[in-house]
């Protein structure tokens, strides 16, 4: 692993303190999106992507359509902001998702779900739902080959990812043949031994992180429901295969090792793989070649199962 971070990172890391030290909190959440801006993820130039809005029981959502034609597998994308920020719609997603859909053959569906506190738990998780069962149920529609449908997210985005995977169960939704997390949160509780016990390597403190849970939530009951911290989720059985990118000094780390762990426990395939030297959202660093590497091993897992899912195999992971 790395023994320190490398320049672009430190720069990454003097922002978000920077951030954590200026004026605002998260009652402003009005300024914070004004604020928040992703940079172009295209990792170079992107073509023969179709970009369309369209409308799903209600829910907007961004596609992005390979034009080599055919039905193609089903990719829901849960996009991050830790529930309060960022937006399917901007275009800041455009390069990123236009380059998952081409380098996975697949349709990327991003989803405009609500953003608290305006929508609060578990209106934004509902919204992917929504979506995501809008699409599968008209895939001649949409061109969807119906049995290949994953769903996968970053951060925040990552936390939906796996509350999705759990609701298709219980639910009774389409079977997933993915669910991909990165740098996800799945315990909204943040009582693991990393959120309490602090690394300068941390992107925010514990006690910052929950001031914006508790935006998203309502209570702290709800701090524990498998919907919010799937780690805490009773029944494990039964879930799509997962595939983890953890930073290697994020404290969320932790709590996706756990996630993995009890999801093996419950004879549900979880890679968990380890990233060194990033932070949380150092992925999204545009010309960090480690953040680059990430993005394509996300798009080459993505890629692997859907090839797999369209021929009707069981899917192996890499480990």
């Amino acid at each position: 692993m790395a023994t320190e971070l490398e320049a672009p990172v430190r720069a990454l890391l003097e922002q978000y303190r920077s951030m954590a030290g200026g004026e605002f909190s998260f009652d402003d959440v009005p300024m914070l999106r004004r604020m928040f801006r992703a940079p172009d993820l295209s990792d170079g130039p992107v073509g023969d992507v179709e970009i369309r809005d369209v409308v799903v029981g209600e829910v907007p959502v961004r596609l992005y359509r390979p034009t080599s034609g055919g039905d193609l597998p089903l990719h829901i994308y849960c996009h991050g902001g830790g529930f309060v920020l960022g937006s399917a719609l901007s275009g800041e997603l455009d390069g990123l998702l236009s380059r998952r859909a081409l380098d996975a053959a697949c349709l990327v569906a991003s989803v405009e779900y609500g953003l608290a506190p305006e929508h609060r738990f578990p209106a934004g998780v509902n919204d992917c739902y929504t979506a995501l069962t809008g699409l599968a149920a008209d895939p001649g529609g949409y061109g969807i080959a119906p049995d290949a449908i994953t769903v996968g997210g970053a951060s925040s985005g990552g936390n939906f990812t796996a509350a999705l995977a759990l609701m298709t169960r219980d639910l009774d939704g389409p079977a997933l043949a993915l669910q991909l997390l990165e740098a996800a949160g799945t315990d909204l509780t943040k009582s693991s031994a990393a959120w309490r016990n602090p690394r300068p390597e941390h992107d925010i403190t514990r006690e910052m992180d929950l001031a914006m849970v508790d935006v998203y939530l309502s209570s702290l009951a709800e701090r524990a429901h498998p919907y919010a911290s799937p780690l805490f989720a009773p029944n494990l059985e039964g879930l799509a295969p997962a595939y983890f990118m953890n930073a290697e000094f994020d404290p969320r780390r932790d709590e996706c090792e756990a996630y993995a762990t009890r999801l093996r426990d419950a004879g549900i395939q979880a890679v968990s793989r380890t990233m060194p030297g990033h932070i949380h959202g150092s992925m999204t660093l545009p010309d960090w070649q480690p953040a680059r590497d990430w993005r394509a091993e996300a798009n080459a897992v993505l890629a692997f199962v859907n090839k797999a899912a369209l021929a009707g195999q069981d899917v192996e992971l890499p480990a």
